[in-house]
């Protein structure tokens, strides 16, 4: 077999892994997973005046004074592009940490604070 030939069945090869792969990753959407919001307080701050979240059918629920630290979890399937995100609200001087997880893995965390208001949000979209 000549070099040139070689050449030639080995791009057609590398061509056909690359189209494969490709297909494998996006066939990987639609995807069944677990959501989990929390947030996690400071000492001193011990209710949040507002949560507002991403519901399992993409919409926004809105929670008032609830007490910390807070939990939620929900399951729903995504597709790429899908953006959840969670907003924590309080009042009082100190932190909130803001976490979403993913099927059991923190995939967006962030610490917010004030000495008398303390906003924070985050966002996770699947890729």
């Amino acid at each position: 077999m000549s070099s040139l030939s070689r050449l030639f069945l080995c791009s057609i090869i590398l061509i056909a892994v690359s189209f494969s792969c490709k297909k494998r990753s996006q066939s990987s959407y639609p995807l069944p997973v677990s959501i989990q919001y929390r947030i996690i307080a400071s000492n001193g701050v011990s209710q949040a005046t507002s949560i507002i979240y991403t519901n399992e059918t993409g919409g926004l629920t809105n929670l008032t004074n609830q007490n910390l630290p807070f939990s939620k979890s929900l399951s729903t399937t995504v597709t790429r592009g899908d953006a959840f995100t969670l907003r924590g609200d309080a009042s009082g001087a100190g932190s909130l940490k803001l976490e979403i997880l993913v099927n059991n893995n923190v995939v967006k965390t962030a610490t917010y604070t004030g000495s008398s208001v303390i906003t924070g949000q985050i966002t996770y979209q699947f890729q």
